[in-house]
């Protein structure tokens, strides 16, 4: 595989789980606000599937110094801190999630 292809690959792969993290967010709050899932082990599947999909964030933008090469130092270093928050976040609501929730809405 060359470098280009591989630069691409990760680039596609960071961007596909960011989504898929930001869809998280969603997951979160909808649940939180509205109840949306009544099957207890189904939301905390799911808040545990989200905290795994936001792990690797942090770990690919810190490690790779081609992933966007448009980026300036500036850049990077706010899509980093973005990533670590976005895990942080996950990881606290998963935390909430798995240990105190209940089913049906909470507020």
């Amino acid at each position: 595989m060359g470098s280009n292809t591989k630069m691409v690959a990760e680039a596609r792969l960071f961007l596909r789980l960011g989504l898929l993290s930001l869809f998280g967010l969603g997951f979160y709050y909808a649940h939180l606000f509205f109840g949306m899932f009544g099957n207890v082990f189904l939301f905390k599947a799911l808040a545990v599937l989200f905290l795994l999909t936001a792990l690797p964030l942090p770990i690919i933008a810190m490690n790779n110094k081609r992933l966007f090469p448009e980026l300036q130092r500036p850049g990077k270093t706010i899509l980093t801190t973005a990533a670590v928050l976005l895990l942080i976040h996950h990881f606290l609501m998963t935390f909430i999630f798995v240990m105190f929730l209940q089913e049906g809405r909470v507020f």
